[in-house]
């Protein structure tokens, strides 16, 4: 693809749609394997008999490599919502800017920062980015899968990738708080990719209807409220929505 091409925001409707379907559909997909790589890998790793050090560190590097992919399929979703191309050429320099700073920040391979403290300010730009991307992202998406009367293919992929963005989203949340107040969620996490891992399992038990991190401040525990109470309230208006489609093939 031609570096024109990557900025490009003049494209037709049907262009448009195509590249949405795609976007929303690769956007689930990479929110799977984040997901899984969160709750999953260390342990899977560490059964099969892999020592725990070397599991945390490929759990690590599989879990930037898919944030990578995962950030730029997200700032591609968004040129499909406005034809600002300056906008959309400086929400790619940030949000690139910002993966470059956490391959140095939390590089499972090689320690740039000798103390937390000093990760800190970086840990805490880089969520806020992420959290402000994926908060941007639901909002458009949200009036994109509600607007019309036609269900579509890419509604369904819509509602699956804002679902599951939810989590993830609360979770960066939940992790931002943590860098500000370390020990938030109730037990020691290092600050970086353990905690950041930790915070979205925590967001995907409370979307799930379990409990985790009883110990966690208030604060944490009063958003998982309202995190389980969006999700759910997300659930039941696209259930409405479905229920409400016209019978007789009007659009």
């Amino acid at each position: 693809m031609a570096l024109t091409d990557l900025f490009r925001t003049n494209r037709s409707k049907a262009e448009n749609q195509a590249e949405k379907i795609k976007d929303y559909r690769n956007i689930v997909i990479l929110q799977t394997l984040i997901i899984c790589a969160a709750l999953l890998l260390r342990e899977i790793f560490a059964m099969s008999g892999m020592p725990v050090h070397l599991s945390s560190v490929v759990r690590d590097c599989l879990f930037l490599l898919f944030g990578g992919v995962y950030v730029l399929i997200l700032w591609d979703l968004l040129r499909n919502f406005t034809k600002k191309t300056v906008l959309i050429t400086i929400l790619f320099l940030i949000i690139m800017g910002s993966y470059v700073l956490a391959l140095f920040t939390v590089n499972p391979l090689y320690e740039f920062f000798h103390t937390e403290t000093e990760k800190r300010p970086y840990l805490f730009i880089i969520h806020m980015v992420l959290f402000l991307t994926e908060a941007i992202v639901i909002y458009h998406a949200i009036f994109d899968i509600f607007a019309g009367r036609r269900l579509s293919e890419e509604k369904l992929w819509g509602s699956a990738c804002i679902f599951l963005m939810i989590g993830i989203c609360f979770g960066s949340l939940y992790d931002l708080i943590n860098i500000l107040n370390p020990g938030s969620m109730g037990v020691p996490l290092p600050l970086g990719l353990e905690s950041y891992t930790a915070c979205i399992a925590f967001s995907m038990t409370i979307i799930g209807g379990h409990e985790a991190y009883p110990n966690a401040i208030p604060l944490i525990l009063n958003l998982s409220v309202i995190e389980a109470v969006w999700a759910n309230l997300f659930v039941v208006l696209l259930v409405g929505r479905l229920l409400g489609q016209p019978d007789n093939g009007e659009s």
